[in-house]
């Protein structure tokens, strides 16, 4: 493959794990949403406060995603970099307290980070 190429397959896989991210947070922003319309309100904090976090990585994971997809010297490089360490570092609010759907997303995020890394050989 191109370096374009590759670099158009990392944004798909970026932006891919970016939407699964956001829909988790979505989930959590009407999980939220059930909790305080049966009056249970002490429970309704924790998905709202996960579904902020959620909505806020899937928009930088986006932003990165796309920027890394442009054809221009060294933006890969930064992008990868970027996406590999939201990946990791936050890997355990991500994997850890969440479903399924954030958990494939920062596995994209990664996945989508090492590809643009690999790509700027």
């Amino acid at each position: 493959m191109s370096e374009f190429g590759d670099r158009k397959v990392a944004a798909v896989f970026g932006i891919l794990g970016a939407v699964l991210i956001g829909l988790e947070g979505l989930l959590d922003l009407a999980r939220g949403v059930y909790y305080l319309s049966v009056g249970h309100l002490g429970r309704a904090y924790v998905p709202f406060d996960q579904a902020i976090i959620f909505l806020v990585v899937a928009l930088i994971v986006a932003l990165f995603s796309v920027l890394g997809g442009v054809p221009r010297e060294g933006r890969g490089v930064v992008a990868g970099a970027v996406l590999v360490v939201i990946a990791i570092v936050g890997w355990l609010p991500l994997g850890i307290a969440s479903g399924v759907l954030a958990i494939l997303g920062a596995l994209l995020v990664l996945v989508s980070g090492v590809v643009f890394l690999v790509s700027e050989r």
